[in-house]
């Protein structure tokens, strides 16, 4: 007898076979692009009952979506500019994620210290503002600190300090918020496959009618066509116009933003900050379990848009920010232990620096059949794609089908229980199974209702709930999750977007990297050629987003 049981969607076999149905079914949607607008976009339209099909050129979360600086944050910057519609969108949508995903959305005391020849006064009023504008909670209202209060949060920061305000901000695993997104389409009834490059849009009279695509995994070409295509490739929205020979409303300017970590033990911050160096220089300070990260640059980037790297020089420029606003702590060169770039796709103003470039999003709907999204961020991902599918009914010529319903559905791996019970269950469940310290902490963060199906593995064979590696805070049996049931087809995509290891990992995860690619390459069929190329490619990655004195 055959097993006729049907692959999981976002297995290998799932994401063929969901290739090879958007060729021959045609969808209503087709959107083009994985990182959370397009996979934003998709989970709207499949709630609504539209048959939707996604298409990634590498990854989910690839791009910008994996290298943002990871807040779930209400724009308080944006005050400064008076975008109060942006604020008080970004600052509700907040309250919004944090119900749809607690498993991947976490609270965060947020401060915003003020110095000498800064008004005090005036920050606190800004902050009032902004929480009528989010509609916070008296609980949740922002409220003042004494610099000694500030400094318990923030120890050895530096003076003249006057003090702060501190209110209620969050922070996610950008890559796996992406990913959850994705599931939540795939739930219900989109087809998405990543490793699938548009070659350019198929046009007839005019108009596009979908895309000729390149399966990078199965090596064939296919033609998709569908009603409405969406591009939501975000910094390579331009591109991808161009490369179809289709004109640009407005151009584009990407801007690089970068990062670095710290141990926290080095910098040993008990909230997120904004930072001020003492000529000006404006920043922001992450702490996530054990580590801290600062950031960010601003500025316009003309390279690869495919590689954007952290080059020593702005690593070293952003930790003379970080030992200027800490002065006391001596952080040197070596206590920087990774780095990250990311592109923000930003719409061209005359006149504006990047940095004071608006963060607001544009839909283009020319051609006819082809609505493009510009512009946008994180936090706003589901007002967004709620402004898509508005533009795309315009261009279909009827109302969608169904209702909105991306507020009301919760985020696959959102226990059913509450939050704390849940994982207290799972952390009593995972330690009786010898889970414990870092890991049980890193796999608190990034999995929700997940945690079942590792406590599943284990079931099978305690073997999958095993290290990694030496001294990595993983499971073995998480790179059987990210194969088997989050279409991970590369070791890259395995520990940095699945597992978090390549930024949030012990030397980027290599302790790790060859089990990793034994236990993938033998579930995706891999040649011994093929995991030590995967291999030597990652061990280039982590290179690459290595301290300062690695980068070149």
């Amino acid at each position: 007898m055959t097993n006729s049981r049907a692959p999981h969607p976002l297995s290998r076999e799932g994401r063929s076979a969901s290739l090879s149905a958007m060729a021959k079914q045609p969808p209503e949607l087709l959107i083009v692009g994985g990182g959370i607008t397009g996979a934003g976009v998709a989970r709207d339209a499949a709630l609504r009952g539209m048959s939707v099909a996604l298409l990634e050129q590498t990854d989910f979360g690839a791009g910008t979506s994996s290298r943002s600086s990871k807040i779930i944050h209400g724009g308080v910057r944006y005050l400064e500019y008076l975008e109060l519609s942006l604020v008080r969108e970004s600052a509700r949508e907040r309250r919004v994620l944090r119900r749809l995903a607690p498993h991947l959305v976490h609270p965060l005391p947020f401060l915003f210290p003020v110095f000498r020849g800064e008004s005090l006064l005036k920050i606190r009023a800004g902050l009032k503002l902004f929480d009528l504008l989010a509609g916070s909670p008296r609980g949740e209202w922002s409220r003042h600190l004494s610099p000694e209060g500030t400094r318990s949060y923030l120890p050895g920061l530096r003076d003249p300090l006057k003090g702060s305000v501190l209110y209620p901000e969050y922070i996610t695993d950008d890559a796996r918020f992406t990913l959850a997104n994705i599931a939540s389409a795939v739930e219900h009834g989109a087809r998405v496959a990543n490793h699938a490059r548009v070659l350019g849009f198929l046009t007839e009279n005019g108009r596009v009618v979908g895309a000729r695509v390149r399966d990078l995994e199965d090596d064939r070409e296919l033609e998709i066509r569908a009603e409405i295509t969406v591009n939501a490739t975000g910094p390579w929205a331009e591109q991808t116009l161009v490369e179809s020979g289709l004109s640009v409303p407005k151009p584009m300017v990407p801007s690089k933003g970068i990062h670095i970590l710290f141990e926290r033990e080095r910098l040993p911050l008990q909230a997120a900050t904004f930072l001020k160096s003492s000529s000006g220089r404006p920043g922001l300070a992450m702490p996530r379990g054990p580590w801290v990260y600062v950031g960010t640059s601003d500025e316009e980037y003309v390279d690869d848009l495919d590689r954007p790297r952290a080059t020593a020089a702005e690593a070293e420029e952003l930790l003379e920010l970080t030992r200027d606003c800490f002065p006391e702590l001596g952080l040197e060169s070596g206590d920087v232990k990774a780095t990250w770039a990311g592109i923000r796709p930003l719409i061209r103003e005359d006149g504006k620096s990047t940095r004071d470039t608006s963060r607001h999003d544009e839909i283009w709907t020319s051609p006819p059949g082809l609505v493009t999204i510009a512009g946008g961020k994180l936090t706003t991902y589901r007002p967004m794609a709620r402004r898509i599918l508005k533009a795309v009914a315009a261009a279909r010529g009827r109302p969608l089908p169904g209702d909105e319903r991306t507020d009301r559905v919760l985020l696959p791996g959102a226990p059913n229980e509450g939050l704390e019970s849940f994982r207290d269950r799972m952390r009593v469940a995972l330690s009786r199974r010898n889970v414990r310290g870092l890991t049980l902490d890193r796999i608190e963060y990034l999995y929700g209702t997940e945690c079942e199906v590792l406590l599943d593995y284990g079931d099978e064979d305690p073997s999958w709930l095993l290290p990694l590696g030496p001294g990595v805070p993983a499971l073995r049996g998480e790179v059987r999750l990210a194969v088997e049931r989050e279409m991970a087809l590369t070791l890259e995509d395995v520990l940095d977007r699945r597992l978090a290891l390549l930024l949030f990992g012990p030397g980027g995860g290599l302790e790790g990297a060859a089990e990793a690619a034994e236990i993938a390459g033998s579930r995706l069929g891999w040649s011994s050629d093929r995991r030590a190329r995967e291999l030597a490619s990652y061990r280039i990655l982590v290179r690459e987003h290595g301290p300062p004195g690695r980068i070149r």
